[in-house]
């Protein structure tokens, strides 16, 4: 996938912003793609079109199915496969993930699992209903209906400890964990307990995580990140250079030099949603 590549986003529909991150539509005709993608949060695709694997950071790998579900993801995700590839897809934001897979998001973290196993077969009459549409906006809403339909909120203590923790990650580019633990009142055990449990990690690599992936999308803009507030927040050059990698998967130069590649797509796709998902989704 290089400047062949054509990715929408779309905010998710009013009402599902707290379990759906954002939506996307992807297409590229390369015959053979070798990618590697950014840490993110969990994800659900579905493939119209294309085959392959992903390869983990922590050295799994597990074939693409019509439907994957991604677990949330610590480092880079290296994806391999033949094409011409098209995916719609959603992020998945923490509670979402726990009504899905009914378990802590640390023993999901790096991994793929077929969306049968979740789903059944309606998932596989989406996609057969998705492969009947030729407009990416008509795509993406009926993934959105199906996923609203699919995860109905049975408690709202998730909720509530995740929107804590999400304006933590967006209040400050180095967000110090004593402000977490004043706002959640929770004691930094059970509070790294509960990180893990809804982000898969606990809160300073969390906050390393995001920090790191912000300065990515802004040089995958093409912007000054020393204009940033995060100018200031890595100690010298190989520091930057360190964590963009460790979490982007690129350094900044290689992020920099392929303006048309996959990081740029969805930098500048995220950022086209600003004012309408959470910072912690336009800005990383």
């Amino acid at each position: 996938m290089t400047d062949a590549i054509v990715m929408r986003y779309a905010p998710p529909p009013p009402g599902m912003g707290d379990r759906v991150s954002s939506l996307y539509d992807l297409f590229s005709p390369i015959s053979h793609y070798d990618e590697v993608e950014r840490a993110d949060r969990p994800q659900l695709r579905i493939y119209l079109s294309g085959s392959g694997a992903y390869n983990f950071a922590s050295g799994s790998t597990h074939p693409v199915c019509p439907a994957t579900l991604i677990g949330p993801t610590s480092g880079p995700l290296r994806s391999v496969g033949e094409g011409p590839v098209a995916v719609v897809g959603a992020g998945l934001l923490p509670p979402a993930w726990i009504m899905l897979m009914g378990t802590e998001a640390d023993h999901c973290i790096d991994t793929g699992i077929d969306a049968t196993r979740i789903f059944g077969a309606a998932i596989l009459n989406l996609r057969a209903s998705l492969l009947t549409l030729n407009d990416a906006d008509a795509r993406m809403a009926l993934l959105a209906d199906f996923l609203d339909h699919a995860l109905v909120p049975q408690d709202s203590a998730p909720f509530t400890f995740t929107r804590h923790v999400d304006a933590w990650l967006t209040a400050s580019a180095s967000p110090h964990i004593d402000d977490l633990i004043a706002a959640t009142g929770l004691g930094l055990r059970q509070l790294e307990r509960m990180t893990k449990r809804y982000y898969g990690l606990p809160p300073k690599t969390l906050a390393r995580k995001y920090r790191a992936l912000r300065a990515a999308a802004i040089i995958a803009r093409g912007e000054d990140l020393n204009e940033s507030e995060l100018g200031a927040v890595f100690y010298d050059q190989s520091h930057l250079i360190r964590e963009v990698k460790r979490y982007a998967g690129h350094t900044p130069t290689q992020i920099s030099s392929h303006p048309e590649g996959l990081a740029h797509a969805v930098a500048q796709g995220r950022k086209g949603l600003e004012g309408q998902v959470s910072p912690l989704v336009s800005d990383a």
